[in-house]
């Protein structure tokens, strides 16, 4: 470019030389002269442009992202994952994934199970520790009747008394039941197995019910997993709303300190839910 004009102004000047211009003349040409040296510079610039484009540095570094909860809980990911499938792989069968559940998912499971079995299980909409749980309906017995009754309790450290045992047979003669199953997270009182022997009366426990849900085939174990274990299953829900509750601390009275999940309805809804110990 500087070349150029330097050639331009040397042909300017030995014309100048050469033979006198009137000054009119001299600023048209010198005007002329200017407007090509322009459409020579930008000309230059699109071909620089077109033929050496610059390297684009990026200067954006990809970072690892981290997040953290409340709760102290931490985790950190290579590349963005989906949660719902790893979840689904890293849960298995186990006592201890049956204690956690809520009373309702542990509900859930229960009849789940039953209908593995070929009965229909229709969960009760009492609520929690409100009276018969499920009711079991067998084809071959009666499509309106009752064939078995399902009293569930979520109790993992306190024993299953005689008292509710009595209570779930005086309902099976009312009803008319030929069958009654007692399931409980944790175990029974010598006085409740006591009253249950001889009786078309079964009392299980966690275990025992874990070991049911072992016989039946890989892909039926999996789904019933995979229900049980949908969104939210340890927190529980509340017996009148059906939504989940919220984890409190009494204020006063002779339980001021002690913790209790409420609903979050409260004050309209006043259900509460003593908290599961551990152990």
């Amino acid at each position: 470019m500087t070349a150029v004009v330097i050639i331009l102004g040397s042909l300017i000047f030995i014309s100048l030389s050469i033979k006198p211009v009137p000054l009119g003349n001299i600023l048209f040409l010198v005007s002329n002269i200017l407007i090509i040296v322009f459409l020579i510079y930008a000309a230059s610039l699109l071909f620089r442009r077109k033929v050496s484009p610059e390297p684009v540095t990026n200067n954006f570094v990809k970072k690892e992202p981290r997040f953290s909860v409340s709760d102290g809980y931490s985790a950190s990911f290579q590349e963005p994952a989906d949660n719902s499938s790893s979840t689904e792989t890293d849960k298995q069968w186990s006592l201890d994934l049956i204690t956690s559940l809520e009373w309702k998912r542990f509900e859930e499971l229960c009849a789940g199970y039953f209908n593995e079995k070929g009965f229909r299980a229709e969960v009760s909409i009492e609520g929690a520790d409100g009276g018969i749980d499920i009711y079991l309906y067998k084809e071959s017995f009666s499509e309106t009747k009752a064939f078995g009754i399902v009293q569930c309790k979520a109790w993992n450290t306190y024993k299953v008394g005689v008292k509710p045992v009595r209570d779930l047979y005086v309902v099976m003669a009312s009803e008319k039941a030929p069958l009654g199953v007692f399931i409980n997270t944790g175990s029974y009182t010598s006085e409740a197995e006591e009253f249950a022997k001889g009786k078309s009366l079964k009392l299980l426990t966690g275990e025992n019910l874990l070991g049911l849900i072992k016989t039946l085939p890989e892909d039926r174990q999996q789904n019933l997993l995979a229900k049980v274990t949908a969104g939210d299953y340890i927190t529980p829900s509340c017996p009148s709303c059906g939504i989940k509750m919220i984890e409190r601390v009494s204020q006063k009275g002779k339980n001021k300190g002690n913790k209790f999940w409420g609903c979050t309805n409260y004050p309209k809804c006043r259900s509460t839910i003593q908290v599961k110990k551990v152990g």
